[in-house]
């Protein structure tokens, strides 16, 4: 498995509690009550949803920094091996291009997800 960190910080919908209290006198607010999938409007010591009650929450930029690499990895692998089992079944005449093409590609993709560099950064 790769070994991936997360930069927690403070949660500022909760102040960092994991209960949500930013509506009046102390209760939860309309958003926490709506992703809780509660009907009514006055409840108090609802799970904070912003970061899931553990008080922390990582920023959306640092997930889509971590999720991008990965997921286009994926889609361009899917589309190379649409691509080559196509060009197979219509009988290209360019498919020995289009072969070699996609093999250099995808054996850069998984010759980097694979490698003991990756692994160990």
């Amino acid at each position: 498995m790769h070994n991936v960190t997360a930069n927690l910080y403070e949660c500022l919908h909760c102040k960092g509690e994991g209960t949500c209290r930013n509506a009046e006198n102390g209760t939860s607010c309309a958003s926490c009550i709506k992703r809780n999938e509660l009907k009514g409007k006055c409840y108090t010591g609802l799970i904070c949803q912003s970061c899931g009650g553990i008080g922390k929450a990582d920023p959306m930029t640092e997930r889509i920094d971590k999720r991008t690499g990965p997921i286009m990895a994926i889609a361009l692998v899917i589309g190379l091996l649409s691509l080559i089992f196509i060009s197979m079944l219509m009988q290209s005449s360019y498919f020995s291009e289009i072969l070699a093409f996609s093999s250099a590609i995808l054996g850069s993709i998984v010759g980097f997800y694979f490698s003991s560099k990756h692994i160990k950064n």
